[in-house]
């Protein structure tokens, strides 16, 4: 087992916004299942292809990082379970991502 897979995650569910980096303006809302430092498990309502370069940020807009879909699951009949390498980021997810905005 690879040692990026044995670090720490954070469980906690974080809402996201993410889109393709070939089509930025083009925004999913989706959440954080799980984040570590140089990955993200993140449950969206459509499939994304293998291999996708994607932007992602809180829906905060306070943290931000690009990264590559490595797997896309079907998590139940309307949501699909993503993981992604982070590429490179702004702030640390994993500490940052229990941060609820007062704003909603």
């Amino acid at each position: 087992m690879s040692e990026v897979r044995k670090e720490n995650r954070n469980p906690e569910r974080l809402p996201v916004l993410i889109s393709r980096m070939a089509d930025p303006l083009l925004i999913e809302h989706a959440s954080t299942e799980n984040v570590s430092a140089h990955g993200m498990r993140v449950l969206t309502e459509r499939a994304w292809k293998r291999d996708t370069h994607v932007i992602i940020q809180s829906s905060t807009n306070e943290l931000w990082a690009r990264g590559k879909v490595v797997y896309c699951q079907a998590f139940s009949d309307r949501t699909y379970a993503i993981g992604l390498e982070l590429l490179a980021r702004t702030g640390d997810w994993i500490t940052r991502s229990s941060f609820v905005s007062p704003f909603g």
